[in-house]
């Protein structure tokens, strides 16, 4: 109930109490906006059960919020996951797609590296091939002598070409078949009898780049030849040994003896020495490597270089 005295007081009386307990009122004064308690001046007297009502409604509230809260933290987890795995799935479908284009583009490499190897080696039958015909035309048997080395050299170079053609190692080849395939076609082209003089082949599991297969394989080509043309005259017979093995500490040891008449100590610093071992000493300068000759019952000649792996 309100009621308004003549001195501008504005009076605030409780009714009947709606909680058991005292009834107080209070006053306002309206121009100085003051509150004051009137009555005996005591809160509302709650009973025991109000409170415990009104402790279970702000318990329940904050047990709401808590929910509301943990829920709107649970869709933000969730809405970040999502995004970090969408673009996860995105990372991953763009590296599939770059490897995939790696592939792509590592085939085409292959093939034109394949197709390159393949001319190389056609060009270079061209060459051995044209060599072949100017003999036709050679009365000189020493001009004669001379192309058919030639010819030789040009093989062994077209040899390496057409192993790597033929193997799905487009950068290295297995050095052990590639001698064997070596010293078949020498044998071929001098035509020497195998019953005559025995051929021994003795390699490790050993695989050579280009860089290092081509001069190795010159000069097994030059003391292949050397043997079979002066260490067996007079239709004489023995054996030759060609063998490629690995030294300690990373070394490769090329070895080629042979058991027949020998030879006088060769001078390799020009002269009279033929151009075959002269190829041989300048082809092992340019592998850094060192040539050791041993001459007397027989002749072996050692060269040795550094291994790939440390090359």
């Amino acid at each position: 109930m309100r009621t308004r005295g003549t001195q501008g007081r504005l009076t605030i009386k409780g009714g009947p109490p709606i909680i058991g307990g005292s009834t107080a009122w209070m006053s306002m004064d309206v121009f100085s906006g003051g509150l004051a308690h009137a009555g005996d001046g005591r809160f509302p007297d709650f009973g025991s059960g109000q409170w415990l009502i009104l402790w279970m409604i702000l318990l329940t509230a904050a047990i709401v919020w808590g929910y509301i809260r943990q829920r709107r933290r649970a869709r933000r987890k969730t809405a970040e996951l999502r995004r970090e795995l969408f673009e996860r799935q995105m990372a991953e479908k763009e590296l599939l797609a770059r490897d995939q284009q790696l592939r792509q583009s590592l085939t085409e490499k292959e093939s034109l590296l394949k197709e390159i190897h393949h001319r190389v080696k056609n060009n270079l039958q061209i060459v051995s091939s044209l060599l072949f015909l100017q003999e036709e035309y050679m009365a000189d048997p020493k001009g004669v002598e001379l192309l058919r080395e030639s010819q030789n050299r040009v093989k062994s170079m077209a040899l390496i070409h057409e192993q790597l053609y033929g193997t799905s190692d487009l950068t290295k080849i297995d050095f052990g078949r590639y001698i064997k395939g070596l010293t078949a076609n020498l044998f071929d082209a001098y035509g020497i009898d195998p019953a005559r003089i025995r051929l021994k082949a003795r390699t490790d599991d050993i695989a050579l780049g280009v860089d290092m297969a081509v001069p190795c394989g010159l000069i097994i080509n030059e003391l292949v030849s050397n043997a079979l043309k002066h260490a067996f005259p007079d239709a004489g017979q023995g054996t030759i040994l060609v063998a490629i093995q690995t030294l300690d500490p990373g070394r490769l040891e090329i070895l080629v003896a042979d058991d027949g008449v020998g030879m006088p100590t060769p001078t390799i610093d020009g002269g009279s020495q033929s151009l075959g071992l002269c190829l041989v000493d300048t082809l092992t300068t340019q592998l850094d490597g060192t040539l050791t000759i041993e001459t007397g019952h027989g002749t072996r000649f050692s060269i040795t270089i550094e291994a790939p792996s440390s090359r």
